[in-house]
């Protein structure tokens, strides 16, 4: 019995070293400073293009009528429930 226990202590103990481990390198890797530096040397060297939209590629507000053909995938019918879908139930 007492070997049972002292096998169950030390998995205990490896797996609070191997959990502290990855958070230790979680939070070096994901919050660090440094990390957000090295984001922004390398996009500092190599800028992304930006896509150049003109108003008509944003919402026009215009009633959408079904069915609906979007990137040639046909849309028969609409799935939303209310007319608004910021509306809550």
């Amino acid at each position: 019995m007492d070997v049972i226990l002292i096998i169950l202590g030390l998995s205990g103990l490896g797996a609070v070293v191997v959990s502290t481990y990855v958070f230790t390198v979680a939070a070096r890797t994901y919050v660090s400073d440094d990390h957000e530096q090295l984001r922004r040397s390398s996009a500092d060297k190599q800028p992304r293009e930006q896509v150049a939209r003109k108003p008509g590629d944003r919402r026009s507000g215009r009633p959408v009528t079904f069915p609906l053909t979007v990137n040639s995938i046909l849309i028969a019918n609409d799935r939303r429930i209310l007319p608004d879908r910021r509306m809550t139930n």
